[in-house]
This record gives C-alpha cells, sequence and structure tokens, in this order.
C-alpha cells in the first residue's frame, strides 16, 4: 500500500463502520503524510536547484565582469602598440630618407682620392700666413702696420 497513491486505490466496496473504516482512515493519513513528505523533498530539491541557478547566474555575471575587463584592457594595450608601431615606422622612413642623402661609398672614395691627391693637411691658414709675413717684415726691419 506504501507504494501506491491515494487515487490509485480502489475506493471502499460500501459504507462499513467500525474497524475497516479505521484501518481505511489509518492508510489515507499514511498517504497524506508519505504525500506531505514528498512535496516537502520536492520543494527542498526546488530550493536547492533555484539556490544553484543563482549562483550560477552570479558567477555568469562576474565572469563577464571579468571578461569585458579584460578584453578592454586587452583594447587598449592593442591601440597603444599600433601607435608605438607606427611611431617606428615613422622613424624607420625618417631614416630611410637620411640613408638615402648620405654618399655612397663611390663617391666617398671619389673624395678621399681627391683629398689624398691635394694633402690638405699641408695646407696653411690665412693668420698662418699673416704671421709669416709679419715675421718675415720684423726679420727684415719693415714696419708692420
Amino acid at each position: 500500500m506504501a507504494g501506491q497513491s491515494l487515487f490509485q486505490k480502489k475506493p471502499p466496496a460500501g459504507p462499513k463502520h467500525g474497524a475497516g473504516t479505521t484501518a481505511n482512515m489509518d492508510a489515507v493519513t499514511h498517504e497524506v503524510r508519505d504525500l506531505g513528505r514528498r512535496l516537502r523533498t520536492l520543494e527542498e530539491r526546488y530550493s536547492n536547484l533555484q539556490t544553484k541557478t543563482q549562483i550560477t547566474e552570479q558567477n555568469i555575471l562576474s565572469r563577464h565582469k571579468r571578461v569585458t575587463v579584460e578584453l578592454k584592457t586587452m583594447n587598449m594595450d592593442i591601440n597603444e602598440l599600433k601607435k608605438e608601431m607606427m611611431e617606428i615606422k615613422d622613424r624607420i622612413l625618417l631614416l630611410i630618407k637620411e640613408i638615402q642623402t648620405l654618399a655612397k661609398k663611390e663617391e666617398f672614395q671619389v673624395l678621399q682620392k681627391y683629398i689624398n691627391l691635394w694633402e690638405p693637411i699641408n695646407f696653411v691658414t690665412r693668420n698662418e700666413v699673416n704671421d709669416i709675413i709679419k715675421e718675415t717684415l720684423r726679420k727684415n726691419n719693415i714696419p708692420v702696420k
């Protein structure tokens, strides 16, 4: 009888008084208690599921916030890297332009040959020439202006 529900029982055959009615009342009471116990169990399970669902939703929200913050940080880092890359690119282009204006190896070698031929180290400056002239004039007793 414990396995059967209240609605699956056959109704009593007729109006009987006495011991049979008490047995039926005990069975009905037992069934009501069983149903109450089952209902409390289901309510507890439902409550546990609600709690788990709420915790899961809170976890999802907190993870979403954390991921959003991380994405914003990553986007800022990426934008900063892009700016730095553009600065590096601009500097490289500037270096390329400056390198293009420099003398080539062949031009340098031509200049080197001329310098070696002229030997500018042996050149004298105007001041040195003036000093030599003044010294020569003094030696020859000619007044210097």
